[in-house]
């Protein structure tokens, strides 16, 4: 029942596009240096493989985090 923030940052030029995918699904998608996921009251349905994907037109980079509520 806590409040969970998942937070990625990232930093390029131009602005990268960020994305948090939840279980492989995309969640959010902006063209910011920061961006996150709250979850208000976690719950065990909230548990799930999160991952951060920043990209612009020189790469992608993706960090992760598996997250489980008990």
């Amino acid at each position: 029942g806590s409040r969970v923030e998942l937070r990625c940052e990232a930093e390029g030029r131009p602005t990268p596009l960020l994305s948090w995918l939840r279980d492989s699904e995309v969640g959010q998608e902006e063209p910011t240096a920061v961006l996150s996921v709250t979850l208000p009251h976690a719950a065990p349905h909230d548990g799930a493989l999160y991952v951060c994907v920043a990209e612009n037109p020189h790469g992608a980079h993706n960090r992760s985090a598996a997250m489980r509520v008990a």
